[in-house]
């Protein structure tokens, strides 16, 4: 019989080879293809066995803040989107007697809270002034120039990142790691 505390020990052991191996992709892939909502969703995808294109290829226009708007920070969206695939609602069902819906919002709720205790906001413009002390407009060519002259893909992989990490965490503490 292995005792409790080891099981535990082994479930965080497994929770932080993830996590890392989540950052250190989701990072690598937009550093290399850019499109923070797809690149993190793929990362965890990848890490967690969920890989699907449709869901893949859904993402392509939430990246740069949802049609590069500046709005809701595509890396917050391709985690949620990944907890969506490990724990959400798989029939078509009432929101109100599916516990699966239920459980997948509870967990998206944590990612997105804790996303925004971190960057002090969900939105892509506010973190883009948060990094970069200014806001580009991303739908404007002059303006991603110079976003991608600044240093954007390094600076913007860094928020895949964390919000991979978050998404491990948090499927970790619902127990589907």
């Amino acid at each position: 019989m292995v005792p409790k505390a080891f099981n535990w020990l082994k479930k965080l052991t497994l929770e932080h080879e993830l996590a890392e191996k989540a950052e250190a992709l989701a990072e690598e892939l937009h550093k290399n293809y850019g499109g923070c909502a797809q690149m993190t969703l793929k990362a965890l995808q990848k890490v967690l066995g969920l890989e699907d294109q449709g869901s893949f290829k859904a993402a392509s226009a939430l990246s740069g803040g949802v049609t590069l708007a500046g709005e809701v920070c595509g890396a917050l969206l391709g985690a949620i989107m990944a907890i969506g695939l490990a724990m959400g609602r798989s029939k078509l069902e009432p929101t109100s007697s599916s516990a699966e819906y239920s459980r997948a919002m509870e967990a998206a709720k944590k990612v997105f809270d804790q996303f925004k205790e971190e960057f002090g906001s969900v939105r892509c413009r506010d973190i883009h002034v948060k990094l970069f002390g200014r806001y580009y407009d991303l739908r404007n060519q002059e303006e991603w120039r110079q976003f991608v002259e600044s240093g954007a893909r390094a600076k913007c992989g860094y928020v895949c990142r964390v919000a991979a990490r978050l998404a491990i965490e948090t499927l970790n503490s619902f127990g589907y790691i």
